[in-house]
């Protein structure tokens, strides 16, 4: 199990650790398996809220500058917002729930945290474009708002790499 990112119980020698059978009927495994749907379920909210709202703000852009009802967009964009934000609160939660309570550890959850970060930071600088828009009416360009939205990639997707082959 240990590779799939399952636990094993703390203070016991090896041979008197659980089968793996009788693990998954434990009331920490079920535990356990509970945070962490949880917390995939909470960074899956989070991620299309990422990867939704620059898309929408381009939107938005191209009917304020053509003088069209653009109001709708603006709602979408700060419920998006919002709705991440949320999100990303739930899921962080869940995952310092994780990592102080399973004993998660290694080089590749140091690396995970510091792409989580730069996460953290893509979020809020997603809100800091919409709180210029908001406001100002003031927009990047739709190039850049593009790649803006692709670059989060850059982010998400070291992330499943280290969780995934976190023991290879």
């Amino acid at each position: 199990w240990r590779g799939f990112g399952l636990i094993t119980r703390k203070n016991v020698s090896r041979e008197k650790r659980l089968t793996d059978i009788q693990m998954l009927y434990t009331k920490e495994f079920i535990i356990f398996a509970i945070i962490k749907s949880a917390h995939i379920i909470f960074v899956m909210g989070w991620l299309a809220c990422l990867f939704v709202l620059p898309r929408v703000m381009i939107h938005w852009r191209k009917l304020e500058k053509n003088d069209s009802e653009y109001q709708p967009f603006e709602n979408i964009s700060i419920g998006l917002f919002r709705f991440g934000s949320l999100m990303a609160i739930l899921a962080l939660g869940f995952g310092v729930y994780l990592w102080l309570n399973f004993g998660f550890s290694g080089k590749w959850l140091t690396y995970k945290l510091i792409f989580v970060v730069m996460l953290i930071l893509y979020h809020a600088v997603c809100g800091w474009f919409l709180m210029k828009a908001v406001k100002n009416n003031q927009f990047k360009s739709s190039i850049f708002l593009r790649l803006f939205n692709e670059s989060s990639l850059l982010i998400i997707v070291p992330i499943i790499y280290l969780v995934v082959a976190k023991n290879v």
